[in-house]
């Protein structure tokens, strides 16, 4: 999902306002945002995008089908999808 601190480089950090103001402000619903979605995301929301981009590749997250995952993860799942497909149809425009 493109926010892993490791990917990038001192250039990218300067663009997407890793440490200061951004010179291109990433847009979440319209608003600009005053730094990195990476800095400004809880630790938790992090850990839950993670798990999303697993299970989007079909790797299991635990020794259970996803019948037995917890529903709070499903429906976190759910609203990870539809803002992606929210993104992908907004870039059709």
């Amino acid at each position: 999902m493109g926010l892993s601190c490791h990917d990038c480089n001192e250039a990218k950090k300067k663009f997407r306002g890793c440490d200061s103001k951004p010179i291109q402000p990433m847009l979440v619903d319209g608003v600009p945002l005053e730094r990195c979605p990476a800095k400004i995301i809880m630790p938790e929301v992090k850990e839950y995008i993670m798990y999303y981009s697993i299970w989007k590749r079909n790797i299991p997250l635990f020794n259970v089908g996803a019948l037995y995952y917890p529903s709070k993860l499903l429906e976190i799942f759910d609203i990870l999808e539809s803002a992606e497909i929210e993104v992908i149809n907004n870039k059709g425009q």
